[in-house]
């Protein structure tokens, strides 16, 4: 039940933005042979024995999957400036098929090798299915630094979907913590507005953390609007949003409140769930770990009891 909550608890458009959002570099030096063991090629494939088999640039398809969809072009011309001179260093990865082969991985290093005027290029078979091969291009786009970050939110929701695993199975997979992959998703519940301002990266993923915490989705288009306009830095839009919070009650501890928001701000960035704190003067007060949905809820309770 909880993975069929997966799609709603992030909200409608989830599909457009999928769609409307794919490329590639590999700087994460993920070794894809250590997520999927390697595989025997069927007899009417090409065997490799000695490296890297060389195959027509035209014979390769591009994968549809794959989570980069925004390729820029200056950096295009410059990768294919440096393919010209010292030629494709990392091989493709591609799938043998009927006819030709299916990339995937290394469209960025395709399409440059193409402005290159090469007609060949260096790749590495892999006999996998469609569901592997989908977990081999998201995997290898989220370990380069150059995707943005609703890109690689949506590649861990693919993920999520694809393969119904939880936020600590796909943290494993990538090599990084739970709680980051918790607050990437986070900021794909964002109003459209802001999000599109993430993808233009008129706005970074840490102004994206900080607008996922604003509960009212118009002050959020606001505040994400003015911070793009005025160029703010995520300090200064955490700084601007404590200037337009609602008084503090008479009934709160003054001297213990100042610090809350930086307490509050730890235990986000430490587990990835929102939290509330409040405070009396009596010193008591109460903390409030907010969910979505069963899925969130979930999360939560997996990481308290892991946690004791």
């Amino acid at each position: 039940m909880a993975q069929k909550q997966a799609k709603s608890r992030l909200g409608k458009g989830i599909a457009s933005l999928i769609q409307s959002t794919s490329s590639e570099s590999l700087k994460g030096k993920m070794d894809i042979d250590k997520i999927l063991p390697p595989v025997n090629v069927p007899q009417r494939a090409p065997v490799i024995e000695h490296g890297p088999l060389m195959v027509a640039v035209s014979d390769i398809k591009v994968n549809e999957l794959q989570p980069r969809k925004i390729f820029k072009e200056r950096e295009l011309d410059e990768l294919a400036r440096s393919i010209k001179e010292n030629g494709i260093i990392q091989p493709l990865v591609v799938k043998k098929i009927d006819v030709g082969f299916e990339l995937i991985a290394g469209e960025r290093r395709l399409r440059a090798s193409r402005r290159a005027g090469l007609e060949q290029v260096p790749v590495i078979l892999k006999n996998v299915t469609d569901k592997e091969k989908l977990v081999l291009a998201i995997i290898e786009n989220v370990q380069r630094s150059d995707l943005n970050c609703v890109e690689e939110a949506l590649a861990y929701y693919q993920l999520m979907e694809e393969f119904r695993l939880t936020q600590e199975e796909v943290a494993k997979k990538i090599g990084k913590e739970r709680s980051t992959i918790a607050n990437f998703l986070r900021i794909l519940k964002l109003p459209r507005a802001v999000v599109e301002l993430l993808q233009k990266e008129e706005l970074s993923f840490g102004h994206g953390k900080v607008l996922a915490a604003v509960k009212e989705p118009e002050r959020a288009s606001r505040l994400a609007s003015e911070t793009a306009s005025e160029g703010y830095s995520v300090r200064e839009l955490e700084a601007l949003i404590k200037k337009r919070a609602k008084p503090v009650s008479e009934k709160s501890n003054p001297f213990f409140d100042e610090r809350l928001d930086s307490f509050k701000g730890q235990l986000e960035k430490k587990t990835g769930f929102h939290f509330d704190l409040n405070s009396k003067k009596n010193g008591k007060g109460h903390i409030t770990i907010k969910y979505n949905d069963e899925a969130e809820f979930n999360d939560i309770y997996e990481y308290l009891m892991s946690n004791r």
